[in-house]
């Protein structure tokens, strides 16, 4: 199966990397903000630049990552995508339901009393909504709750 696997930089991304035995058994594609990787666990790594809502010129910024989302989903054009959030991964989950594709989001480990902004978007976008924490289900309650990640 081809994966596109997505997420910003940091703990988000080491959320993401637990994932390793999906990550290795598939054709696996990352999105992030991070030079940072060294592993070989992907087929491609595609670099994008970060974004923060708070900036001067998010606008402008996060049209630049639609566009360039855009370019790596038609280069990729995977069967799913997994994203542990945050920003970064909404431009290419939008894509991806607009072409029918299966989304699967977990919200942060982090997060344990409540939810994130990506999660509050990213609940309406996903086909599979995935929490860490049981106390998050009062406010997804369609989400699924396995544990943790790590």
């Amino acid at each position: 199966m081809k994966i596109l696997f997505t997420c910003s930089s940091g703990g988000h991304l080491t959320e993401l990397l637990q994932l390793n035995k999906i990550i290795i058994q598939n054709k696996s594609y990352l999105l992030t903000e991070t030079n940072q990787l060294h592993n070989n666990l992907f087929e491609k790594v595609f670099k994008v630049q970060q974004i923060n809502r708070k900036e001067k010129h998010f606008l402008f910024n996060f049209v630049k990552l639609f566009l360039k989302s855009r370019k790596i989903y038609n280069d990729v054009n995977p069967e799913v995508i997994i994203s542990t959030g945050a920003l970064v991964t909404v431009p290419i989950c939008i894509l991806a339901k607009l072409h029918h594709k299966k989304i699967i989001y977990i919200e942060s480990f982090a997060r344990i009393y409540n939810p994130s902004l990506t999660g509050k978007i990213m609940y309406k976008v996903a086909d599979e909504f995935i929490v860490q924490w049981p106390e998050l289900l009062k406010y997804y309650p369609k989400a699924k709750y396995f544990g943790g990640i790590f």
